[in-house]
This record gives C-alpha cells, structure tokens and sequence, in this order.
C-alpha cells in the first residue's frame, strides 16, 4: 500500500514515471479510480483521496488539474508503456503516464526519454597536421642526441679503471722476479767443484 502511495504522488507529480511492469499494472488500479473520484469536487471525495494517498500537494492537483483534465473520459486514465529490459535483474521495464498530459510536462519527458534511449555516438579522433607530427617528432630527437654520451660514458671511465689494475699486478711480478738473485741447487755445486778440481789437472 505505502509502495503504490509514493508511485501515485510521483505520478500525479511528474505525469510520467518508470517502473515495472507488474508495478505498473498495479498503479492503474489503485489511481484510477482516485481520478474518477476528483472528477466531483465533494469534501467527501477530497477526504477519500486524502485518506489513500496521505499528501496534501497531491491531493490538490489532482482535484485542481487533472480532475477537470479528464471530466470528459470515461476510465483509461493511464496507459503502460513496455521499455525492454532492466541491466541487473532483466525485469520488464514500463513507462506509466497519464493518457492526457501537460504541454510542458510531456515535453519534458519525452526529451528525457529520447536522451536514454539514444546511444552515445563515439567521438572521431583528431586528425594530425604536419606542424604537430613535426612538434612532436622534435623533442623525440634532442631527448636521442642527451641520451648517446650518457650512455658511452661509463663504458670509458669503466675501461679506464680496468685496465690499470690489470697491469700493475704484472709489473710487480717481473720486478720481484729480476731482483731475487736466481738460487743454485746443490747437484749444480757439486757438478762445478768437480770441474774445477779435474780441471787443475788438466790444465
């Protein structure tokens, strides 16, 4: 009941709203014949339609506009509109609106209804001109050129350092070398006193 309440004021506001099919279906038979009855301004219809639909600003239009507005019609009041499919529960999505609606009003609607519905036309990307392919190529360039010595510079300064270290290590080595006198072994000594004591003889 409170449900079909709000539903009733918000369509008696707007003239138009969305919902349900089956809600939708439900709202014509609860407001309906509220219409009928703010045909005849009575206090006794003013109580009863007060009564069901608990708000004052509703009430008064009802009797003040859409009473008059549909003095001539005998029922059908509000139609149902099927609008496809609801994204996260697939329930049938309907519009309910009033059968005569306000200029402004259904002006309004209608051109929010229109703005659902119309699919978002991609945007074309800009088309370059040779001046900004150019503006763009430029910095691309100079970023390059910085780019080289930045690269080259460690190598050197690596092979630099290198190449010192290797070297001193042979350096000392051959001079270690040259200055230790070179050592006889003991067979040597006894093979060149017996020379020189056959050589005595010799001689």
């Amino acid at each position: 009941m409170a449900m079909m309440r709000n539903l009733a004021i918000s369509l008696i506001e707007h003239e138009v709203i969305k919902t349900t099919v089956e809600k939708g279906k439900e709202l014509r038979r609860f407001l309906e014949p509220l219409i009928t009855r703010a045909k005849e301004d009575t206090l006794h219809n003013r109580r009863t339609v007060l009564s069901n639909l608990n708000s004052k600003d509703a009430t008064s239009k009802l009797f003040s506009d859409l009473g008059p507005r549909f003095k001539e019609t005998n029922g059908g009041y509000l139609r149902v509109i099927k609008a496809g499919f609801r994204a996260g529960d697939k329930a049938d999505i309907s519009y309910v609106e009033l059968t005569i609606r306000n200029q402004d009003q259904e002006t309004k609607s209608d051109d929010a209804i229109v703005e659902e519905f119309t699919p978002e036309t991609p945007t074309t990307p800009e088309t370059k001109t040779e001046e900004s392919v150019v503006k763009e190529s430029a910095p691309k360039k100079t970023a390059e050129k910085k780019a080289e010595p930045k690269k080259a510079a460690p190598k050197k300064t690596a092979e630099k350092k290198a190449e010192p270290k290797k070297a001193a290590p042979k350096k000392t080595a051959e001079k270690k070398a040259a200055s230790k006198p070179a050592v006889k072994k003991p067979a040597e000594k006894k093979e060149e006193e017996k020379k020189s004591w056959w050589s005595k003889f010799l001689n």
